[in-house]
C-alpha cells in the first residue's frame, strides 16, 4: 500500500520540480515585450532564457516596444550598449551593476530617478531626453562621459558636470537652467545646446576652447560681451574655435549694444544662424 502511494506521488513530484525549474528559468526577464526583443537579438526564439544565454547579449536595441520593466537585465552582464528609447520605463535599478555599459539611450520614457546609474563608470554616451529628471547628481563621477543629452526634463542645477573633463557634446534644451558656472571648468565642449532655458550670463563660457556650435535660443541673454571677448581673443591668437563657431541666438532680449557685438563676432569668424 505504501509502495503504491509513493508510486502515485513520484510523477506528481517530478512534474512539480520540472515546472518549478522551468518557471524560474523562463522568468528571468519579467517584461514579456523585453523578453521578445532579447530572444530576437540573441537568436533564441524557443526554450528557457538561462543566465548563460543572457551573457550572449552585448547590444540591446528595442526602441518603441512598450517595455515597462527592466527586471532581469541585471543578468545581462556583458551589455555594452542599451537603446530603449520611447518606452514606458520608470525604474533603472536592474541596470545599476552593468559595469560594461558604455552607451545608454533611454530617451522618452518615464524616468525621474537616475541614481542607479551612478556606478556605470564606463559610460561615454547618455541620452535621457524627454523624461522627468530633476536631479543629475548621479553623473558626477562618470568621468568617461563625452556626450550627454538631457533635453526636455526638469533640470535647474548642472553642478554635477563640472568635473566631466571629457565632455564634447552637452545638450540641455527645455530645462530650467540659469547658472552656467559649472561649465567654467569643462572647457572642451564642441556642441552646446542650452536653448529654452533661463540663461542670462554667458561669462562662464569664456574659457571654452573647442566650441563649434552654441545654441542659446530663447533664453534671457541681453549682453554678448563675454562671448565677444573670448571669440576676439581666440581669433587674434590660436584660432581654435571662433572661425568655426555657429551661433544660434534667436529669441533673446538683446540690448542696445547687440548690433555692434554681432558685427564683432562676425569679424572674428563666428557665423550667426537664423
Amino acid at each position: 500500500m505504501i509502495h503504491a502511494m509513493y508510486s502515485k506521488l513520484i510523477p506528481t513530484l517530478l512534474v512539480l520540480v520540472i515546472f518549478s525549474t522551468t518557471t524560474k528559468a523562463a522568468g528571468l526577464i519579467a517584461d514579456k515585450a523585453l523578453e521578445v526583443e532579447i530572444r530576437r537579438i540573441i537568436q533564441e526564439p524557443m526554450g528557457d532564457l538561462t543566465e548563460e544565454k543572457l551573457l550572449k547579449l552585448f547590444i540591446l536595441e528595442a526602441p518603441g516596444k512598450s517595455i515597462k520593466d527592466l527586471l532581469g537585465l541585471e543578468k545581462c552582464k556583458n551589455l555594452a550598449l542599451i537603446r530603449l528609447s520611447n518606452n514606458q520605463i520608470t525604474d533603472l535599478k536592474p541596470i545599476k551593476d552593468l559595469a560594461n555599459v558604455q552607451s545608454l539611450d533611454l530617451a522618452k520614457n518615464k524616468i525621474s530617478d537616475i541614481k542607479p546609474i551612478a556606478g556605470l563608470i564606463k559610460l561615454q554616451y547618455i541620452e535621457l531626453s524627454g523624461n522627468q529628471i530633476a536631479d543629475i547628481s548621479a553623473l558626477e563621477k562618470l568621468t568617461a562621459l563625452n556626450a550627454i543629452y538631457l533635453g526636455n526634463n526638469k533640470i535647474s542645477d548642472i553642478s554635477s558636470v563640472k568635473n566631466l573633463a571629457k565632455l564634447s557634446s552637452l545638450s540641455l534644451p527645455k530645462n530650467q537652467i540659469s547658472n552656467l558656472a559649472p561649465l567654467a571648468t569643462v572647457t572642451r565642449i564642441s556642441t552646446l545646446d542650452l536653448s529654452d532655458n533661463q540663461v542670462s550670463d554667458l561669462a562662464p563660457l569664456s574659457k571654452q576652447t573647442d566650441l563649434r556650435m552654441l545654441i542659446i535660443e530663447r533664453n534671457k541673454i541681453a549682453d554678448l560681451k563675454p562671448l565677444v571677448d573670448s571669440c576676439k581673443a581666440d581669433f587674434a591668437a590660436a584660432k581654435r574655435f571662433a572661425p568655426f563657431l555657429r551661433l544660434y541666438l534667436a529669441g533673446n532680449p538683446l540690448g542696445a549694444d547687440s548690433a555692434k557685438q554681432l558685427e564683432e563676432l562676425k569679424a572674428a569668424g563666428v557665423r550667426k544662424e537664423s
